[in-house]
């Protein structure tokens, strides 16, 4: 950031832009309602973000595009499996250590919402 000379206080807003954007990469051609007055496709979400900072803020949308940059190379990566998870954290979930069952113990009952449809 500091190249950009930002402070890191932006970084929230980079980070919701980002996840914005991988939730909306993941459920592309759901129709997601907008404060009740239209209705737009979720890939559309992250650049509504955008022009909503342009035009009500008043400031040039650099934190929104920087989180949506991140947010396509996180997907790509993730999509074209360069991006994985590693083999030594795979297998310590599956053991049957004492720290990784009582994580999975303590994850069962909430893991149904992670899932893809």
């Amino acid at each position: 950031y500091s190249c950009l000379g930002l402070r890191p206080r932006f970084l929230g807003h980079n980070l919701s832009t980002f996840l914005v954007y991988v939730w909306s990469r993941y459920h592309e051609g759901m129709e997601v309602n907008m404060f009740e007055l239209f209705n737009t496709r979720a890939e559309m979400l992250p650049w509504f973000f955008l022009a909503q900072t342009f035009l009500l803020e008043g400031e040039l949308p650099v934190l929104d595009l920087l989180g949506i940059v991140f947010g396509h190379i996180y997907h790509h990566y993730k999509t074209t499996h360069v991006l994985r998870t590693p083999k030594f954290l795979i297998n310590w979930y599956n053991s049957d250590g004492v720290y990784s069952t009582a994580v999975r113990e303590k994850y069962k009952k909430i893991s149904s919402d992670f899932e893809m449809q």
